[in-house]
């Protein structure tokens, strides 16, 4: 797939399912923003898991923009 077709095909998803995401997945999910460009390549990120309830009655109390999300990538 080359970067055109990935643009032209990509989608923004608003609307969660409750069902868990596979260890998987996510490994998969964290694997691709490791490997993420960065500027300079100085890849001083760092990708927190959210899924207790008390961390995304946290993060829900300072943005609308979790979409009821299970998880959320912080």
């Amino acid at each position: 797939m080359d970067f055109l077709q990935l643009a032209t095909e990509r989608y923004s998803v608003r609307s969660f399912s409750d069902r868990p995401i596979e260890p998987e997945v996510m490994e998969k999910i964290l694997k691709a923003g490791q490997l993420a460009p960065t500027a300079v390549n100085y890849q001083p990120q760092k990708i927190y898991i959210l899924k207790s309830k008390e961390a995304l009655a946290t993060i829900r109390s300072l943005t609308r923009f979790t979409y009821g999300a299970p998880v959320v990538l912080l």
